[in-house]
């Protein structure tokens, strides 16, 4: 029997509540995001779509534990338990992970549809990968094991993707272009730490490269779609829909950025940041800054709308779903966590 039998399971469970009411499907999804508005007798209408919905989410974690487990294991260590292995990282793919199966299936992918469980053990190669690298170059006493173990999961990762997609010159470029584009993102902002921010307030879309490798499975797809020619138009898609989920990470996290020095999109133009060392002090007073909040909820609506216009050129409807649901988390964020009044 298979270690990972909720990763092989995954998609078809998911497939049989998205099949079985589609519409239904899409309101539980988003059901979350409108928590104050929902009434009892809609929480009851979708219960059965949502008892579905977590029946295919059972497991995973277990399934993930095994999958690090076994492949560290040669090793001598276990790559599950490490502190710098960020679960919660995972945890967040998963509702990406099932969105991914429903495009698959709905673009007729069914060969890749059977293969969902590999897909998802790639996934966890990835995440741990780049989140354990993220971990290390952050410290101030990085460990050479975690390092270089990182950069095995990574390896990993992309040959099970490649064995799953193909191995094709347009997606060893989608592979590398991805990669390319995460870890520059990432050496921008090390190489500015504790200096300035190293995003421009007239290009918000470049928060969206550091969600480059998540998604690398869609892009994957495109080839074999007949869409190569159009990788471009989907990378921006995701760029600026990607940069407003950044934009709110940002206003989470700000505490801890700022506590490691790393000045974020919402910190530009808030020049007493190096010499302030009380970061929560800090963090309370750019919150307070209305004029600011407002202006990085704009930003997130404007990329949001920019995303939508593509997807219309594009006459891509299924993606326009994604959109919706990161366009509610953005508004249930900033009305909820700062104030924002829509």
């Amino acid at each position: 029997m298979s270690t990972t039998r909720a990763f092989d399971e995954f998609a078809p469970a998911i497939l049989r509540v998205y099949h079985r009411d589609k519409e239904a499907f899409w309101a539980a999804i988003m059901a979350p995001f409108l928590a104050n508005h929902i009434s009892l007798m809609d929480w009851l209408h979708h219960l059965q779509v949502d008892i579905g919905l977590l029946s295919a989410f059972r497991g995973l974690d277990s399934d993930a534990h095994q999958v690090l487990k076994a492949f560290s294991a040669p090793l001598g260590f276990d790559v599950s338990r490490w502190k710098s292995n960020r679960s919660q990282y995972l945890k967040d793919a998963y509702p990406v992970f099932a969105f991914l199966a429903v495009w698959m299936d709905e673009e007729g992918l069914d060969d890749i549809v059977a293969r969902f469980g590999d897909v998802l053990r790639a996934g966890v190669f990835a995440v741990a990968g780049y989140g354990i690298l993220d971990v290390n170059v952050d410290s101030n006493t990085p460990s050479q094991v975690e390092i270089l173990t990182a950069q095995a999961l990574i390896a990993e990762y992309e040959s099970l993707a490649l064995r799953i997609f193909g191995v094709s010159p347009i997606n060893l470029e989608i592979m590398h272009r991805m990669r390319r584009l995460f870890l520059e993102a990432e050496i921008r902002e090390k190489a500015m730490r504790g200096k300035s921010s190293p995003y421009r307030l007239d290009h918000p879309e470049e928060l969206g490269s550091k969600g480059a490798n998540a998604v690398t499975p869609y892009m994957l797809c495109l080839e074999r779609l007949g869409k190569a020619h159009l990788i471009d138009d989907y990378w921006q898609i995701f760029l600026l829909f990607g940069a407003a989920i950044q934009l709110i990470d940002d206003w989470q996290d700000l505490e801890s950025d700022l506590a490691a020095g790393h000045y974020s999109y919402v910190t530009l133009g808030f020049d007493k940041l190096t010499r302030l060392t009380d970061h929560k002090k800090t963090a309370a007073t750019l919150r307070a800054d209305s004029a600011r909040v407002r202006e990085t909820y704009q930003c997130g609506k404007d990329m949001i709308a920019q995303s939508r216009a593509i997807l219309a050129r594009l006459n891509e409807k299924l993606l326009g779903r994604l959109v919706d649901i990161t366009e509610l988390r953005l508004d249930t964020y900033f009305r909820k966590e700062l104030k924002v009044v829509p």
